[in-house]
């Protein structure tokens, strides 16, 4: 079967981007510089994954094979979150509040993991209004994501201190979780090849969208630097809904084909291990920022030979 190995390779740089993510990359040598990247250009990464996947979903759900392609997400996630178990499940006491405390680690996911927990949540969603017009679910993608993005400024700004909203909107799952993250992507995959958007839109406009989205994203982040609260992390980002797109469907016009799936397979085994090798390093060395992100890089893609040669064994760990 024909791949497109540029689409490969665009998620092999964003599952790297991820990794650097989580290492604070630069900080060591430069905040400012660690901040554009760790706060700015990195978070391209997953909106990105969000409509890989929601594009191919478009077929899936043609066929009729949501079910199929749904257990196997439920099944990728049941497997992924039972390997990290040490890192988050221990036996609650009976009270309210601890068993809710678990139900929510497993309903969102540990760490990294609430990618996938999002992406089954907005399949569900988008699978419950796909029978409605483009024109809707285009107009929902836009008001879930700007929302998303609200409660996240709104959040890290405390435009509502000392109020129960402003603890609420400083929690990350409020607003980066299925509904107000994950979904607007996903739908735009969606609608990217439901209309056949990545045909019709040229190579040419698709690099200038992206080098303008770049350049809005970089522009969006400086000036959150400069601002008073400038240290919390941001994951919504304005810009995103320009970028993520236009890289997307630029990797898309650049088609260049092949057979070989290991790429693919690498970078879904590196973003699903750098966690665990990560917490590794970090308790048993002392090493700067971007050392760290090399040495999990590096020990990631070793880790990762292992874990394709398993995969082609047992089939659901990627």
């Amino acid at each position: 079967m024909n791949r497109n190995i540029a689409l490969d390779t665009l998620k092999l740089s964003m599952a790297l981007m991820v990794v650097g993510l989580h290492t604070g990359f630069l900080y060591d040598f430069t905040f400012i510089g660690g901040y554009l990247t760790v706060n700015g250009l990195f978070r391209i990464a997953v909106p990105i994954f969000l409509i890989i996947s929601g594009f191919y979903f478009f077929s899936i759900a043609l066929k009729n094979n949501q079910i199929i392609w749904l257990k196997r997400v439920l099944i990728l996630y049941v497997f992924w979150m039972t390997c990290y178990s040490y890192f988050w499940f221990s036996l609650p006491d009976l009270s309210f509040i601890e068993i809710a405390k678990l139900l929510h680690k497993i309903l969102i996911g540990y760490h990294h993991l609430w990618y996938i927990s999002g992406m089954i949540g907005a399949a569900i969603i988008l699978l419950l209004l796909r029978q409605y017009s483009s024109f809707l679910l285009f107009s929902s993608v836009v008001l879930t994501f700007i929302i998303g993005v609200i409660i996240q400024y709104s959040g890290n700004y405390h435009l509502f201190q000392g109020s129960v909203l402003d603890e609420l909107f400083n929690h990350v799952w409020f607003h980066r979780n299925w509904l107000f993250f994950s979904y607007p992507f996903f739908t735009i995959g969606y609608l990217i090849n439901k209309h056949s958007l990545h045909e019709r839109v040229s190579l040419k406009l698709a690099g200038a969208l992206s080098v303008l989205g770049i350049l809005a994203l970089f522009g969006e982040s400086y000036v959150n630097y400069y601002q008073q609260d400038r240290y919390e992390g941001f994951d919504n980002f304005f810009s995103l809904v320009l970028v993520c797109p236009a890289i997307f469907i630029l990797f898309m016009k650049l088609s260049v084909t092949g057979y070989n799936k290991n790429i693919a397979l690498y970078s879904s085994s590196i973003y699903f291990i750098h966690v665990l090798l990560l917490n590794i390093f970090r308790k048993f060395t002392n090493l700067t920022n971007t050392e760290l992100t090399i040495t999990v890089i590096v020990f990631s893609v070793l880790a990762s030979f292992f874990i394709i040669k398993i995969n082609n064994r047992l089939k659901f760990i990627l």
